[in-house]
């Protein structure tokens, strides 16, 4: 009698431990499994397919080809961020597979102020973005190329210029420095039509590709915090040239700067010494071009509109989509 009674007791134990290890093993499966559904559903949002590596790229959080489902490559995605008013703005911007046209701007997060920086949001504001060429630049800060488009699409206006020293050949003229100068190669590019200068363009861009024009209006290249930038004395000097229809004139020191221009406080030699040297090309007529409307370029850029009564902000969105693409578009340029 005694025995079946501690038979029974252990057979009831023995039940009991494998009730638990059943019941133990369930849970263990199915939170094995849950997890595995888990890592499967996040898998095609997380997936690295198709990014682009953007290691030691400044501002460039991330980078991907967008494919079709043949694997075709249809267009790219970059995050980039900029500061602004109260913290980073970081956006994604997507761009068709010229690596230049905007197809799209998403913000990705910001801390900006509401009512102010944050209307950044406002799908109004974004939609502007969709199928505008890069690079951006806000009203009054158009770079040199833009710039150059533009005035070329208006009527010359009969202005009253100096004569020639010696009669110019018509076409476009172009130099560059023989070395840079802290790190900027300077560039000059002369216009002659029907024998007179009606424009000159000098510039200097770094190893990256980034011009001093464009630097210098999104403050990333400073002259002083409260005079003209120097875009504005370059275009005021390439303003003399036209007038005067010379480089002569300058009043130049021993530390190449020069009042003869007012508001020019930065060194003129490189830049007397490239229109001199252009104008001798005019003179000769020796590696002219065709003075006509260039075709599109990826320099061109466009005009768009500030985030109101948000400039900080408005800079950032600017810093933000350039950086993309300028990444992108060497990305897809290799």
């Amino acid at each position: 009698m005694k025995d079946n009674r501690l038979k029974g007791i252990i057979a009831l134990a023995v039940v009991t431990v494998l009730s638990f290890g059943a019941v133990y093993g369930s849970k263990a499966l199915t939170k094995d499994k849950g997890a595995s559904n888990e890592k499967t559903n996040t898998t095609p949002e997380e997936s690295v397919e198709g990014s682009i590596d953007v290691s030691g790229q400044e501002g460039i959080d991330a980078a991907r080809e967008l494919t079709d489902a043949s694997g075709t490559v249809t267009g790219y995605a970059v995050t980039s961020g900029a500061k602004g008013f109260a913290g980073k703005v970081t956006l994604e911007v997507t761009f068709g597979t010229d690596a230049q046209t905007i197809e799209g701007v998403k913000v990705v997060s910001h801390t900006e102020t509401p009512g102010y920086g944050a209307n950044l949001e406002n799908e109004d504001y974004l939609a502007q973005f969709n199928g505008i060429p890069a690079p951006v630049y806000l009203p009054g800060n158009a770079p040199v190329a833009a710039e150059q488009k533009e005035a070329a699409k208006e009527p010359a206006e009969e202005t009253a210029k100096e004569p020639a020293s010696t009669e110019l050949k018509d076409g476009v003229y172009s130099v560059k420095a023989d070395t840079a100068e802290q790190g900027y190669l300077s560039t000059l590019t002369l216009k002659v039509e029907d024998g007179a200068v009606t424009s000159v363009v000098w510039d200097a861009s770094n190893e990256l590709g980034e011009y001093k024009s464009y630097l210098s209006t999104v403050g990333e290249y400073k002259m002083t915090d409260d005079g003209p930038t120097w875009k504005e004395q370059a275009d005021a000097l390439a303003a003399y040239v036209v007038e005067k229809q010379s480089a002569e004139g300058f009043a130049v020191d021993e530390n190449g700067k020069t009042d003869t221009v007012a508001g020019v406080s930065i060194s003129v030699d490189g830049f007397i010494d490239l229109t001199e040297k252009a104008l001798k090309l005019a003179a000769s007529g020796e590696g002219a071009e065709a003075a006509e409307e260039p075709a599109e370029t990826a320099s061109a850029g466009t005009e768009i509109d500030a985030v109101s009564g948000a400039t900080f902000t408005s800079n950032a969105i600017v810093e933000s989509i350039n950086k993309a693409y300028e990444f992108i578009h060497a990305y897809a340029a290799k």
